[in-house]
Formats: C-alpha cells, sequence, structure tokens
C-alpha cells in the first residue's frame, strides 16, 4: 500500500455516553444491550443484528487494517468478551486488542493509553460512535510516510439530521491544503467557509469554494502525537462545575506549532452519529438504506464462524 502504509487503527470507545442514557429503554429492549449502553458502552446498539462497532471494524479490514486497539473504560465488558471470543472468526484480517481509560479526562488522554500499542507506528485514529466510509479511510491512509492527514467533511454531505448539530462539532481553517486550526463548537460555524485546494486521493485534488468543514476526529497520525498528548494543558472549563479536559485538538494546536504539516482530504459524505437515543432510529434507517452490503458481509462472516 502507497502513502504513509499505516496497519494499526485506534478506536476512541471510552465515554461516559451520558447523553445516551435520558429513554434508552424506548429504542433499547434487549437486556444485554441495554446494560451495557447503561455503562457507557454506546456502541453495543445493534442494527441488522450487529452491534454499532461491527460496521466500524468491517470498514477498517476492508481497507486493509491489521491492528486495532480499541480504547475502553476498565469496567467495560460487553467489547471485551465479543471480540476476545468472536473477534479472530468474524475478523480474521485484523488482530484487536484492547486500551484501557481508567478516567474519562479526554481525548487526548484517552489517546495516551493507547501509547503502547501505537509505540513508533503511523496509525489512525477515529471515534467508536462514528461511522465513517470505507472511501474515507482508504483516502485517510494515503498520507505520505512522515506526515499526519485529517478528513475534512463537507456538511453539505451530512443527512438532515446530522446538520442540525453542526454548532457541537469542529470546524477547521485551512490554507494550501494544509489544516491551519480546529474550532470546537463554534458559536456561528457558518462563518468558518473554506476557499482552498485540497486532496481527495489518489493523487486527486479538488477546488473548495465557500464550504463548512468539519472534523468528525477521523485522522492519520505519526507517532508524535503521542509526546503531544503527553504535554498538552488541561483545556478550560465548557461547563461550569465541571473541570476541563485534555483535548485532541489542543495536542493537534501544538504539533502544528512546532511546524509539523497536517494534510487536509476532503469529503462530501455523510457521517453516522451516535450520541443521542433518537439517533437509533435514525442510524437504523440509514444502515438498512445505505449499507444493505456491509449487513449481508457480516452476516456472511457470522455463518462462517460457526
Amino acid at each position: 500500500m502507497a502513502g504513509s502504509a499505516a496497519n494499526r487503527t485506534v478506536i476512541l470507545a471510552a465515554g461516559s455516553a451520558s447523553r445516551m442514557q435520558d429513554g434508552i429503554e424506548r429504542y433499547v429492549s434487549n437486556g444485554e444491550e441495554l446494560q451495557a449502553i447503561r455503562k457507557g458502552e454506546k456502541m453495543a446498539a445493534r442494527f441488522g443484528k450487529f452491534p454499532f462497532l461491527d460496521y466500524q471494524i468491517l470498514n477498517l479490514v476492508e481497507s486493509g487494517i491489521g491492528e486495532i486497539n480499541i480504547v475502553l473504560k476498565p469496567d467495560d465488558r460487553f467489547f471485551q468478551e465479543r471480540y476476545t471470543t468472536f473477534g479472530e472468526k468474524l475478523f480474521p484480517e485484523a488482530e484487536i486488542s484492547f486500551s484501557f481509560q481508567e478516567v474519562t479526562d479526554g481525548t487526548a488522554h484517552a489517546l495516551l493509553t493507547a501509547a503502547a500499542f501505537i509505540g513508533e507506528h503511523p496509525f489512525l485514529l477515529l471515534n467508536g460512535d462514528n461511522l465513517y466510509s470505507w472511501e474515507a479511510v482508504t483516502m485517510l491512509m494515503e498520507t505520505p510516510s512522515g506526515q499526519s492527514g485529517v478528513v475534512a467533511f463537507d456538511i453539505e454531505g451530512f443527512n438532515e439530521w446530522t446538520r442540525k448539530r453542526l454548532e457541537s462539532y469542529a470546524v477547521i481553517e485551512t490554507h494550501e491544503g494544509r489544516l491551519t486550526r480546529i474550532v470546537e463548537k463554534a458559536d456561528e460555524p457558518e462563518r468558518f467557509r473554506v476557499n482552498d485546494v485540497l486532496n481527495t486521493g489518489s493523487g486527486q485534488e479538488i477546488e473548495v469554494e465557500g464550504r463548512v468543514l468539519t472534523s468528525m476526529n477521523l485522522w492519520s497520525f505519526t507517532p508524535e502525537i503521542v509526546e503531544m498528548c503527553r504535554v498538552v494543558p488541561r483545556h478550560m472549563p465548557r461547563k461550569p462545575g465541571k473541570p476541563g479536559e485534555f483535548e485532541l485538538p489542543d495536542a493537534v494546536q501544538l504539533l502544528l506549532e512546532g511546524g509539523r504539516e497536517i494534510r487536509v482530504y476532503y469529503a462530501c459524505e455523510d457521517v453516522l452519529d451516535l450520541t443521542r437515543p433518537e439517533d437509533i432510529d435514525v442510524v437504523g434507517r440509514q444502515i438498512r438504506e445505505n449499507l444493505s452490503e456491509k449487513i449481508t458481509n457480516l452476516e456472511w462472516r457470522w455463518r462462517r464462524s460457526g
């Protein structure tokens, strides 16, 4: 494979899922599934008989990723048990391991728990509660050796449900195809319109004019980001009475200030987002209507596993 030859992926899945809790029983009736979500493992929600995270891992192995590390809370048992028991059978192309975030203290802190897995290797980083396309993942895997990259998602590609949450996402600014700044939870995201020429994979580029681009936390990194996560200061509190956390965008900013470049890859497509209980209906419909081949693939893998 050309580019960075990243063969490792870290999946961040140790959040508290606090926004998923209120009314979740209206959408989930299976006892095991409901218990896991109550503990924070919201990616246990099933779609076509398979947990949400199965679809993420399927895209990764189809993209050529061979080593996957899932960051969990220590008491999260659902995925430990599932992938310890069935991981090798369902996804024989990949070795699945786990890291544990003892205290939920931000995305930079979560990434640090996977430092031993990362070692000196380039890697992909992504959210467990978002589902990105195979195309977006493979495009990012073209990041040249020694460089980092991020997929910038054009909001015009999002479904209407996701677009309503624009103010909760991070918008990005670019210059000459490189990332210059991430703006978290911008009050007026429409002000941050990008005019630039961006990468689209396979050596192709596209001229982007007046587009609002978001980071949905789909990155390729060199191991340098681990050191930035070690030294990044705690972010200012975002809510009264709650301490700030160690946040990945702040660590990325340190990387930029140190003179490192981050290539921006452009995508105009939907990203499934599993944040609130009502998302289960929306995501379920999107998977049934647009990702039926993924369901078929997982069913075949399950039958093959015996």
